[in-house]
This record gives C-alpha cells, structure tokens and sequence, in this order.
C-alpha cells in the first residue's frame, strides 16, 4: 500500500512483523461484548471472518459454548489457529478454512451470527466483506463488526494519510451504518462512546493491561520488532514506523479517530 509517497510499513504492518499476539482496540473485553450481542450459547453456529490466529474463535467457543467456524486468507495464521484451539481443547467446535473475507467460501444463510473484529476496513472493498458477512448469515441471524470510526468531520487528504500509516480504512459512523444497511443488515444498533476512549484504544495486549500506547510494546519488544522492521524496510522505513506511529496516536487522543461496536440483524 503506497499513495502519495507514504511509506511503509503501517501500523498494521508492524504489528504482523512484530510476531506478537495483539489485539484490536478494547482487548478481550470488546470481544467478551462482541459474543454477548451476537447472542452466542452452545448450539449456535458462529463465523469469525479474518480469525487471524483464532483467539477470538477460540473464546467465543470456550466462554460461550458456540459452534465457530475461523476463516482467513493466510494459511499460516490458519496453522497457528488451529495449534491454538487444538491447545484449549476446543478443537471439536471450533474449525477453520482459507478464504477471502470479500468473497467467503460458504452457502448462503449457513450461520446464526457471523461476526468480524477490526478487519472489516483492511481488504480493498469493505462493501464487500458486509456483503458477504450478511449473505452467509441465516436470515434474521445476527451481523456483527467493529471498526475504526472517524469522531472529527477531517478534509480526505488528512483522511487518507491516516489511514495509510495506520494500515486501514475507517469510516465516518453514517458511512457504516449505510454500508451495513446496504448488505441487508436491520435494526442496527452501536456503541462508540464506551469504546472510543483513548485509553480504550491501547487495551490490545491480551497478556497485559495497556493504557498508554507507549506501553503497548515493552522496551524489549521494540528493539526487536525494529531488528525485524530494519532488513525489510531498511532505516529509513523503521523511522516511518516510528512517525505513523505518532500521528496516529495523536489522531487519536484529539479526537479525530475512534471506535465503534454496530450489530443487527439480517434482514429475510
């Protein structure tokens, strides 16, 4: 990803090559109340679009006794998703399949609740990824996201530089209500306030409460995540990681950036 001359790697970049287990802004808590909305219970069958690793599909099977099924495009998180669930001892009711968040590899109306965690605005079509998270869902079953919102009304130029140090594409709060609705998605309700505080935003480490950024990363992990940066991206990509790293903390703590939690439910 390069407009304008930006250069990566982006956040998100960083945080893949770290090699590190993060989450997205509100840490498991968000994922508990991700569960609870989608109305997960034993006998439900549940789709975590971009599973990543599993963690989440692990913990919607553990905490609420779902049937969850983890797609995502990279075989090698799939791997390291199934050593996961295969480790808490989850692996009969939670599987997983490659496939391409815009175009999933399931029958129409296959699941109760399908559901994604802060991949919605990566892939280059997010009308896509909700187009296809509405078809595969049971008709009246439950659709859920969260996602990086714009708080602040932001000109497109600062926009776009935002989102491409970060990795990401939000939207204004309007824009993804009207793209879940577009997808077939009714009765759409949210929470931004809960979970667009700052100190929200850096709850992305499951092994320990953040609540600064410049503690999200230990010193340790830093020096080693710019070992990593350093021959892929050379010198001067480990000081644009640094830099993106700051404006996007800055959007962040003014203001212009936030999160938010939308959930409805298919339309028949």
């Amino acid at each position: 990803m390069k407009r304008k001359g930006i250069h990566c790697p982006t956040i998100e970049d960083v945080i893949e090559i770290s090699g590190i287990e993060t989450l997205h802004p509100g840490g498991m808590a968000l994922t508990k109340r991700t569960g609870q909305v989608a109305a997960l219970k034993p006998g439900v069958r549940a789709l975590d679009v971009s599973t990543g690793r599993g963690t989440q599909a692990v913990y919607y099977a553990t905490e609420f006794g779902a049937h969850v099924t983890g797609v995502d495009l990279a075989e090698e998180m799939l791997e390291s998703a199934r050593a996961n669930a295969h480790a808490a001892g989850v692996a009969d009711r939670v599987v997983f399949r490659q496939g391409d968040s815009q175009c999933l590899p399931f029958e129409d109306s296959t699941f109760d609740a399908t559901i994604n965690e802060c991949a919605v605005g990566i892939p280059d079509d997010s009308q896509a990824v909700l187009n296809e998270m509405a078809r595969v869902t049971k008709p009246g079953g439950i659709v859920v996201m969260h996602e990086s919102t714009w708080r602040a009304k932001l000109s497109g130029d600062e926009k776009e530089e935002i989102s491409e140090r970060y990795g990401t594409t939000p939207l204004e709060f309007e824009e993804w209500i009207r793209a879940l609705e577009e997808a077939g998605v009714a009765d759409i309700r949210t929470e931004f306030d809960e979970w667009s505080k700052p100190e929200m935003f850096w709850k992305i480490r499951r092994d320990r409460d953040v609540d600064h950024p410049s503690r999200v990363f230990s010193t340790t992990e830093r020096l080693r995540t710019m070992m990593r940066v350093l021959p892929k991206f050379g010198l001067r990509g480990v000081l644009k990681a640094f830099e993106n790293a700051n404006l996007f903390f800055s959007a962040v703590t003014a203001g212009k950036l936030g999160y938010c939690l939308y959930w409805g439910r298919r339309a028949a």
